[in-house]
C-alpha cells in the first residue's frame, strides 16, 4: 500500500502522520519523540545532524547550526554553515528527508508523497519554495496546505457529518494564524 503523509514543517519543531486505517496517527522519530526540532547542523567533517542532536550542537557551536530558517522561505537568503552555504528550501529538505525517513521506518515501505502544511500568512514564493523543499527531500508534494485549515479538518475528520462552524487559532512556534471554516452538506 502506498501512504501519504501529513507533514507540519514548523518553524521550532516538525513532526509528520499519517491515516492508518479510519485514523490519522502520528509518527515517532528516531528517539521515539514526535517532535522533531527544525534544527540543521554541520559537524567540522561534514556530516549533517538534524533534529535534536543539532538542537543539541547549537547549544556549544551556534554558528556551526541553522534554525528558525523557515521564516526565510520564498527568499534568496542563505546561511552559511561550516563553510558550506545552504537555501531556505535545502535546509528544509533536510528537515523533510529526516521526517521521511522516520516514516518509512514506521511504515516499513518507501514513502514517496506527501501533504505538508504552511502558515495562512505564506504568499505563493514562500509555498514554491516548500514545494521545492519537499521534492529536494524526495517528495512529491501533493498539497501545501494552511497549518490552521490542516488542524480544522482533522477536527472535523473525526464527526464528518456534522455541520458545524469552528474557529482554529495555531499558536506556532513562529506563527499565529487563525482560521474560520465551515462545514456542511456531509463529510469534510
Amino acid at each position: 500500500m502506498s501512504y501519504i503523509i501529513g507533514i507540519d514543517l514548523g518553524t521550532t519543531n516538525s513532526l509528520c502522520g499519517v491515516f492508518l486505517g479510519d485514523s490519522p496517527r502520528l509518527i515517532p522519530n528516531s528517539l521515539g519523540k514526535m517532535l522533531t526540532p527544525s534544527v540543521v547542523g554541520v559537524l567540522e567533517d561534514g556530516q549533517v545532524l538534524v533534529g535534536e542532536a543539532a538542537r543539541d550542537l547549537r547549544v556549544t557551536q551556534p554558528e556551526r547550526c541553522a534554525s528558525t530558517f523557515k521564516r526565510l522561505m520564498g527568499s534568496d537568503s542563505r546561511v552559511e554553515l561550516a563553510g558550506r552555504v545552504f537555501t531556505a528550501p535545502e535546509l528544509s529538505s533536510l528537515v523533510l528527508g529526516s521526517l521521511k525517513a522516520d516514516a518509512e521506518k514506521f511504515l516499513a515501505e518507501e514513502v514517496t508523497e506527501a501533504v505538508i502544511t504552511v502558515p495562512a500568512y505564506f504568499n505563493d514564493n514562500q509555498r514554491k519554495a516548500t514545494k521545492v523543499a519537499g521534492e529536494l527531500a524526495g517528495l512529491r508534494v501533493r498539497r501545501i496546505i494552511n497549518e490552521p485549515t490542516a488542524a480544522a479538518l482533522t477536527y472535523g475528520f473525526h464527526d464528518r457529518d456534522a455541520e458545524k462552524k469552528l474557529i482554529v487559532v495555531d499558536l506556532g512556534g513562529g506563527t499565529f494564524d487563525v482560521t474560520l471554516m465551515e462545514v456542511f452538506e456531509g463529510p469534510c
